[in-house]
């Protein structure tokens, strides 16, 4: 058996409270409006089929991102999540010993799955929460075999702007694999924002991975997908499970794809409540990151223990950072407008 003693087990938010009834739950960045009318009346449809396996080659969902997207499908591969692809990549490309570097503040699961396949992780700094491209650079050496980059960021919502995504990708030797994980892509407004796909179009060592969970509200379904070269395309293909998508998920996502309109207000929404959020909370007395994605971080000092139980006496769940070595900080997603209203006004009446 591996040894697992210094990997710790992934906790994710609370989902409930105990004796507590209409909960908001604002802890883990899902979709504050599930999925659309269409994809519930899809994901129904496609429980008449539960009694055949599904296509394990998720031929339809491809064409489908392919059409989306406009990419090829020999460089698509779809998971069970895209926590099973960064597994997969982990699984492929990692020996016992290699070296993977994870910026500071970054997604749990990547340094959970390096470890698994027996990679050692280094940390790169960050200037204010940000990455810093020159720390990142400088922590590579012969052992390094990849990097993890997540664009933007959770927990901080900070992100690479195109020009240093390629400045770092230029610098990066071919032999290490660069991860993008662009799971909040479908949020992002910003002009100097990029994906990552054009940079995994012309390198064969990047993987881009994205996912349903988020915009697309299909969170419980598990559903991911990445863009690679077609070796690694083919290489994901041998070590996967058989059918390691199933059906509703595949049917669900098929159809979220055809939505736009769908995702196009839930991406509005978000954008106009983030600025709103923002803006209120930043006039009482703590530091809100400008954080983008559907999700704010802010530090609220020594009372962050305090105002956690606040907020769960008043039905709100919101996730605190100390697994994530901010342990000043809290996250809070942005939920529907009564959801985000409820939020702002005990955030002030707590600091009354």
């Amino acid at each position: 058996m591996k040894n697992l003693k210094n990997i710790n087990i992934y906790e994710g938010g609370i989902s409930s409270i105990p004796g507590k009834k209409d909960v908001v739950k604002v802890s883990s960045n899902e979709s504050p409006f599930g999925p659309s009318i269409s994809v519930k009346k899809a994901i129904s449809e496609s429980r008449l089929k539960t009694n055949k396996y599904p296509d394990g080659n998720c031929i339809e969902l491809k064409e489908a991102i392919s059409k989306s997207f406009k990419l090829k499908i020999s460089n698509l591969f779809v998971g069970n999540g895209s926590d099973e692809i960064l597994g997969i990549a982990c699984q492929l490309f990692l020996n016992k010993g290699d070296e993977v570097i994870v910026p500071k503040h970054s997604f749990l699961m990547f340094e959970i799955y390096s470890k698994i396949s027996g990679g050692v992780i280094k940390r790169s700094a960050t200037k204010n929460l940000r990455v810093d491209l020159e720390s990142l650079l400088k922590s590579i050496t012969k052992k390094t075999k990849m990097i993890f980059i997540a664009q933007p960021n959770n927990p901080t919502g900070f992100y690479l702007s195109k020009k240093d995504l390629a400045v770092m990708i230029k610098k990066i030797p071919k032999k290490i694999m660069i991860i993008i994980d662009a799971a909040y892509a479908e949020y992002m407004t910003d002009n100097d924002y990029s994906n990552g796909l054009e940079f995994a179009q012309k390198n064969k060592n990047v993987i881009v991975t994205r996912t349903f969970s988020k915009i697309y509200g299909l969170a419980s379904l598990r559903l991911g997908w990445c863009y690679a070269h077609s070796n690694i395309i083919s290489s994901m293909n041998k070590v996967r499970g058989p059918f390691n998508v199933n059906q509703l998920a595949q049917d669900a996502g098929i159809q979220a794809l055809k939505d736009k309109k769908y995702t196009s207000n839930s991406k509005k929404h978000n954008t106009l409540w983030l600025n709103i959020m923002n803006k209120e909370l930043s006039k009482l007395p703590i530091k809100v990151y400008d954080s983008r994605a559907n999700f704010l971080l802010i530090d609220v000092g020594k009372s962050v223990s305090k105002l956690n139980k606040y907020l769960l006496s008043k039905s709100i769940i919101i996730r605190l950072m100390d697994k994530y070595k901010l342990p000043s900080c809290v996250r809070v997603s942005i939920g529907t407008a009564n959801e985000n209203k409820k939020v702002l006004q005990a955030f002030k009446d707590f600091y009354k």
